[in-house]
């Protein structure tokens, strides 16, 4: 039996990417005052200079998850097909989405043939994309839904991120840095370089002080931990700092010739919590 491919809105895939694999997308929503947004539309590419410019003039992004009812709506009528669905879906360790997930394909599988197939990709933004583009490229193979799933299980520790932020305030405001720390670090102008640890929660790998510092310490763990660190595939997501994308891109090129660099804005979902000139590696690794 064949199945849909589906993942959620953190995935960081552009709709043309998205739209050329057969990918379909569950999407994330975040309020910015009253007013309640969308975090992906298909066909409409995401404005990030808009959306970052609004958080550095000083709007406040919230963001929620997608709730059972949402999945059960996006998922029945591919069921009512009779085709299988494999969901690739944000970390369960930032966000509930996937839990969400479990409930919505628990009522689903008592109802129906056909059934909800769930993978926790213990990772956000490209890190996530990564795997639901593999998991496409599986599908066009002819790899069933369980293969797919068994695939991500057994490799997404395997997928790095790298993430920095240039103001700490954003992490403080989400609840993932304590107030004190926020303000001793940017006092000192001590910049956390942040990864997801095996449970796909953001911790901090270490402190640097200065932005060049930093850059020089994402291409380090690069080295360390990439794969085929020479030839390696490597996404540098930022929040709308194109200028430093840039520079580690560059940096990225004269110590590894034969890497292959894509460059993007942070979706909404983690750019809320991230804020503008958050700057990010992410690479397939031997460890995290």
């Amino acid at each position: 039996m064949d199945f849909i491919l589906f993942t959620d809105s953190s995935c960081n895939l552009s709709c043309e990417t998205l739209a050329q694999n057969a990918v379909r997308v569950v999407p994330l929503t975040y309020q910015i005052g009253e007013e309640s947004y969308t975090c992906y539309e298909e066909n409409v590419p995401f404005d990030g200079k808009a959306f970052f410019e609004r958080l550095r003039g000083g709007a406040l992004a919230r963001t929620s998850l997608i709730n059972s009812d949402t999945f059960v709506h996006a998922f029945e009528p591919v069921l009512q097909e009779g085709h299988d669905i494999v969901y690739i879906s944000i970390s369960s360790g930032i966000s509930g989405t996937y839990q969400s997930a479990v409930l919505a394909a628990e009522e689903l599988n008592a109802k129906y043939a056909a059934q909800v197939y769930l993978a926790d990709s213990l990772s956000g933004s490209y890190g996530e994309g990564f795997m639901v583009l593999h998991a496409a490229q599986m599908r066009d193979r002819g790899a069933c839904a369980l293969e797919v799933v068994k695939w991500v299980e057994e490799n997404r520790l395997n997928m790095c991120h790298f993430l920095s932020v240039d103001d700490l305030n954003f992490l403080k405001r989400g609840g993932r840095l304590p107030p004190m720390a926020a303000a001793i670090g940017t006092i000192l102008d001590l910049k956390p370089l942040l990864y997801f640890d095996g449970q796909g929660r953001v911790a901090v790998a270490e402190k640097v002080r200065g932005k060049n510092r930093l850059l020089r310490e994402m291409v380090k763990r690069y080295g360390q931990k990439a794969l085929q660190p020479e030839n390696g595939e490597i996404a540098i997501i930022h929040g709308d700092c194109i200028e430093d994308a840039e520079q580690l891109a560059q940096m990225l090129r004269q110590a590894y010739a034969g890497v292959s660099i894509i460059t993007a804005c942070f979706e909404p979902t983690t750019g809320a919590h991230a804020g503008p000139g958050a700057l990010a590696i992410v690479f397939w690794g031997t460890e995290r």
